[in-house]
């Protein structure tokens, strides 16, 4: 399966959240330069793991791969994309303490970082107890991202992926983009000629 490969991606990724706190501690930058790099790093990060799922959910759905083995993948997926959008807020956190309400000033980091993936956890299941609100733009632009992302997933998952798959075999769709309109439709003719 393909679940280890998707971790060491994502893994990469979710590090480069981890720069944001590197270039905070360089103090020279300054804090809305560090804020327009986590909303880019957050913009990128979503398109990257929106491509990868669809990416995968095909590949899945042509190599006849078992529906425990797409849960699991699908699982792995929102797990990681909840603790990257947990990153991004720990990090808009630790640059401006007020760009969420409801958090106590004096928390350890730890507790902190506990706090904001708690956060995001309530946004992607929808559920936003209320106990954390964002103030910023920023951070309201960067919660949307992620509540997108969520319904994505939860239509992958929630729409029969049997018949996601059937769907895709009948369409004869592919990833690819090499084959022409004309070689499509000359695979799509020999297919009935037998």
């Amino acid at each position: 399966m393909f679940i280890k490969d998707i971790i060491k991606k994502y893994a990469f990724v979710i590090s480069m959240g981890f720069l944001i706190f590197y270039i905070d501690s360089l103090e020279f930058v300054d804090d809305m330069v560090t804020k327009m790099l986590i909303l880019g790093l957050a913009v990128f990060k979503s398109f990257y793991f929106v491509f990868q799922s669809f990416k995968k959910i095909i590949e899945a759905a042509k190599e006849d791969v078992a529906y425990h083995n797409f849960l699991a993948f699908m699982a792995i997926n929102i797990s990681i994309i909840i603790l990257s959008f947990g990153i991004d807020f720990l990090c808009l956190h630790h640059v401006d303490p007020s760009t969420f309400t409801g958090i106590p000033e004096n928390l350890s980091f730890p507790r902190r970082t506990f706090e904001l993936i708690y956060f995001s956890i309530l946004n992607f299941s929808n559920f936003g107890f209320g106990d954390i609100v964002p103030v910023s733009m920023i951070a309201k632009v960067i919660i949307t991202l992620e509540i997108i992302i969520s319904f994505m997933a939860i239509i992958f998952i929630l729409s029969d992926f049997i018949s996601l798959k059937e769907s895709f075999m009948e369409n004869n769709f592919s990833f690819s983009f090499k084959k022409t309109k004309g070689e499509r439709k000359a695979e799509k003719d020999k297919e009935e000629n037998e």
